[in-house]
C-alpha cells in the first residue's frame, strides 16, 4: 500500500472519530427526571466514552504523523538523488574544454544624416 492511501485512510479514520466524538458530546445532557446517581453514573460513562475517543484520536494523529514523515523522507531521498546525478553531469560538462568563441569585429555604425527640414 502506498504511503499515499495509508495517509487518506488514517485520514478518514480521524475524521470518523471526530464525528463519533461530536455524537457522544450531544447525548450528554442531564435529565431533570432522573435521580442525581443516575445522572453521575451517565456522566461516568460520559467521560470513559470521551477520554476513549479522544485516545484514538490521538493515537490516529501520531500513526498519520509516521507516515507522513516516512513519505516525506522518501520524496527527500529522491530529490537528493536527483539534484546529486544533476550536479556530476553538470560537474562533468564543466570539466570538457570549453568551446573556443569567435569574436567578432564589432560593426561601426554609420553616423546618421541630418535631415533637413
Amino acid at each position: 500500500m502506498s504511503s499515499e492511501n495509508k495517509l487518506a485512510q488514517i485520514k478518514q479514520k480521524i475524521e470518523r472519530l471526530r464525528q463519533e466524538l461530536a455524537t457522544v458530546n450531544q447525548s450528554t445532557q442531564p435529565m431533570p427526571e432522573l435521580i442525581n446517581a443516575t445522572n453521575i453514573l451517565r456522566t461516568n460513562e460520559y467521560l470513559t466514552h470521551v477520554n476513549e475517543k479522544k485516545t484514538e484520536i490521538v493515537s490516529s494523529y501520531e500513526e498519520y504523523v509516521k507516515e507522513l514523515e516516512a513519505f516525506l523522507s522518501s520524496v527527500l531521498e529522491r530529490k537528493l538523488a536527483f539534484l546529486k546525478k544533476t550536479r556530476a553531469r553538470l560537474q562533468k560538462k564543466a570539466k570538457k574544454k570549453p568551446k573556443r568563441k569567435r569574436i567578432k569585429k564589432s560593426k561601426r555604425r554609420k553616423p546618421a544624416k541630418k535631415r533637413r527640414h
